[in-house]
């Protein structure tokens, strides 16, 4: 069963950790931010991403919310999948709980992820039961959300979404929990990882397939890259955001080029 424990917190040391990924302790009227549950309100989620749109030199709302959920991804996402595969504890990655700050320089994102609450769950004798219940406050409780909010306002394709999404949950898995969690939570981050990788994995998105799995393709060497990389199906339109154009290391774009072939 899950546990649900308001005294619980996390240590000091798995917060420092945390932080580093954008987590950040909770307090009210910050600027430049809003809850975000608020981002369901047609309304309000139209005017901050208009807002946002000059910042990050944006040229339409399309690209303004690909962009804003590639950010949004990372900071919900590392803190959430972190807590969870490296030290056995569950944080509410849900939107009522999460903040999202939005503040930029230079075109570059300043923010973190505060979020209200920050106890954690644990489990007792059902692990898979509890990683359920903390997958799917994030995922279906909030991502999904945001997906099919972003898509009617903007109509930016949802596949562009969700690859930005898978990418951060490769990411953050392959380059930084499973380099990094203990001996004791290897094996337990391992099978998280292959969890949300499995096709048969869909409830906690709230749909009726993985959005994810379609996106998770061999890594290849490219004429572009140094080490071989998992090269994106969708673009995410981060250089129609920059100036000049840059493409994102994984952009499937510049390796249609004919000058740019896949190493053989």
């Amino acid at each position: 069963m899950v546990e649900r424990d308001s005294e619980q917190v996390l240590l000091p040391e798995e917060w420092k950790v945390l932080a580093a990924f954008g987590l950040k302790s909770y307090q009210q009227n910050e600027p430049l931010s809003i809850d975000s549950s608020k981002l369901l309100d047609t309304a309000l989620c139209l005017e901050t991403l208009q807002k946002i749109m000059p910042e990050l030199g944006a040229e339409n709302l399309k690209v303004t919310a690909s962009l804003v959920m590639k950010r949004m991804a990372f900071l919900t996402l590392a803190p959430v999948l972190y807590a969870m595969s490296g030290f056995d504890k569950g944080l509410n990655g849900s939107l009522a709980n999460c903040v999202f700050e939005y503040p930029l320089e230079n075109r570059l994102w300043l923010s973190k992820m505060p979020l209200k609450n920050a106890s954690v769950t644990s489990w007792s004798d059902n692990r898979n039961r509890w990683r359920e219940a903390v997958l799917n406050q994030v995922f279906a409780g909030n991502l999904t959300l945001l997906v099919e909010q972003f898509y009617a306002l903007t109509k930016v394709s949802k596949r562009i979404l969700w690859e930005n999404i898978a990418v951060r949950v490769f990411s953050i898995y392959e380059q930084r929990i499973l380099v990094s969690v203990s001996e004791e939570m290897e094996s337990k981050a391992q099978a998280d990882y292959a969890y949300l990788l499995d096709k048969s994995t869909t409830e906690l998105f709230g749909l009726n397939e993985n959005p994810l799995t379609v996106f998770y393709r061999d890594k290849q060497l490219t004429t572009l890259s140094e080490n071989p990389i998992r090269v994106r199906r969708t673009c995410c339109f981060y250089y129609q955001a920059t100036e000049p154009p840059v493409y994102c290391g994984s952009c499937p774009l510049p390796l249609k080029k004919p000058s740019s072939p896949l190493k053989k």
